[in-house]
């Protein structure tokens, strides 16, 4: 169970966490269920390259679904990847922070980084700390 405390990163990794024996899609789907999430959710699909929110291309995932605010004044961007079979998980959530950028989202700066991983599912958000109602 999660802390009233905990940080909005957290809170959705722990849905990522219980929801981790799904498809990317309906992770994704979960994830923004959550009532933390105070935006029009929107997700989408993305393949190998430059990803919103990184300085570098993504590579080395089979699936993967970005999910967020449909509109983009919110500094939160987050993913959820399925790897390839024997991938190295640690390797690429190492890849994923060493080339996030928090200031991806011009005059806005996201306050906190949180990645975890379910298995060959890797889950990855920047986001403010809280999601004022």
């Amino acid at each position: 169970d999660i802390s009233k405390d905990a940080t909005v990163g957290e809170t959705l990794l722990a849905d990522f966490k219980a929801n981790a024996n799904s498809s990317a899609q309906d992770i994704a789907d979960k994830v923004l269920a959550n009532s933390v999430i105070g935006f029009m959710p929107a997700t989408m699909p993305v393949e190998e390259g430059y990803l919103n929110g990184f300085n570098e291309e993504i590579k080395g995932f089979k699936e993967g679904v970005m999910f967020g605010p449909a509109i983009g004044t919110i500094p939160f961007v987050g993913y959820v990847f399925v790897l390839e079979d024997g991938a190295d998980v640690e390797t690429f959530k190492t890849t994923l922070s060493d080339n996030a950028n928090i200031r991806w989202n011009i005059c806005t700066e996201a306050e906190e980084t949180v990645t975890g991983t379910a298995e060959d599912k890797v889950f990855f958000v920047m986001c403010p700390k809280s999601l004022e109602q």
